[in-house]
């Protein structure tokens, strides 16, 4: 068995929409089995917010301006295994979000969920040195939509062959 330590950091989130987002839910990163990603051996949050009237940053900020960022320095740390190339167990890091929007149409304010790079994977071997890892995350109603720019980052901190 092989297995590789990582840090995984939440570095930031950009709102490309016209209007400012506060996305409510939970940005989790995974280590789960390469073939099942239902199976689930580390559960690490990098962000939560339950609750829309609760800051979205530890600056007290409850939303993103239109075209802007917040920088984030959430990190975790979590083994992936690698048991060779007939086992059934092998790992990979996933990044998992259920996150939603409230938005505002004609005066009425609707919640929709982030969509899109659901689950975006990172396989065993893909796992080398450091790297940054954007993901897009879209929420609709009707012809408005909310985006937003994720940026994670990967640093292999250790390996055992």
């Amino acid at each position: 068995m092989a297995t590789k330590t990582v840090d995984v950091t939440l570095a930031s989130i950009q709102n490309k929409s016209p209007f400012g987002v506060s996305p409510t839910g939970a940005i989790n990163v995974r280590t789960v089995r390469a073939i099942d990603d239902e199976e689930i051996y580390q559960n690490e949050n990098l962000y939560l917010r339950l609750d829309r009237e609760e800051p979205m940053h530890p600056s007290g900020a409850k939303y993103i301006p239109a075209g802007q960022s917040l920088t984030y320095d959430v990190t975790r740390r979590l083994d992936v295994s690698y048991y060779g190339l007939d086992s059934t167990v092998n790992q990979m890091l996933i990044f998992y979000r259920d996150l939603t929007e409230y938005i505002v149409v004609t005066g009425h304010v609707y919640e929709e969920p982030y969509q899109g790079s659901y689950n975006r994977q990172v396989r065993y071997d893909e796992i080398d040195g450091f790297q940054a890892i954007t993901v897009d995350y879209n929420a609709m109603y009707q012809d408005v939509m909310a985006k937003l720019l994720v940026t994670y980052t990967v640093n292999l901190v250790s390996s055992s062959e």
